[in-house]
């Protein structure tokens, strides 16, 4: 059993800016804890929890399988590179994400990939 987890906002001085962290158990109640924090905004910490979540799923083999472009946005987000090479990256997969953006990865085939052109 995974749960949702949780986000919050860590403590800080009041001269600080508020950072937030994220909480979730890998197997239910009594089972190890993960948390990560130090983001600058709420919904960083949200989104980074809906990856590591996703990321157990799939690890687990119930993930809900990415699309294309969940699969490009992560690439991109992971890629240690300068900001040019990303941006280029990020343009040259522009056509393929238009094209099978919003396909779930296991439905995409290899002959209407080569078919696209």
């Amino acid at each position: 059993m995974l749960q949702q987890g949780q986000v919050f906002k860590l403590r800080s001085d009041p001269d600080e800016l508020s950072l937030w962290a994220y909480r979730y158990r890998v197997g239910g109640r009594g089972s190890r804890r993960v948390q990560r924090g130090g983001f600058v905004s709420e919904q960083d910490a949200s989104e980074a929890l809906e990856r590591a979540l996703e990321r157990v799923r799939r690890e687990r083999g119930c993930g809900t399988a990415l699309t294309f472009a969940e699969l490009v946005d992560e690439y991109l987000a992971q890629h240690d590179g300068e900001s040019e090479t990303i941006e280029k990256l990020s343009w040259l997969l522009t056509k393929a994400v238009k094209a099978f953006g919003t396909r779930r990865l296991p439905q995409l085939r290899s002959q209407e990939i080569a078919a696209c052109g």
